[in-house]
């Protein structure tokens, strides 16, 4: 799966979504964030993808009303 070059920010419960080329940045609310068996998902209350796009830089992307965001949680240092 090829990551698209588009950068995520993840802020106070918000999202920032910026494609490379473009001014222009994307923010969307977090409606939940769960984390699951080394999972992180973000639930946004808006697209923020294409149909097209699978991944971005360190997420994957999915979702037909609203954006799911998932990404493996790095383990913390001992």
């Amino acid at each position: 799966m090829k990551e698209l070059n588009v950068s995520v920010s993840v802020g106070e419960g918000v999202v920032t979504v910026k494609r490379e080329g473009t001014r222009r940045a994307v923010v969307a609310n977090v409606l939940g964030r769960v984390e699951r068996d080394g999972v992180e998902r973000l639930c946004l209350d808006r697209l923020v993808h294409e149909p097209h796009e699978k991944a971005f830089i360190g997420w994957n992307v999915a979702g037909a009303v609203t954006t799911m965001l998932s990404r493996a949680i790095e383990a913390a240092p001992a």
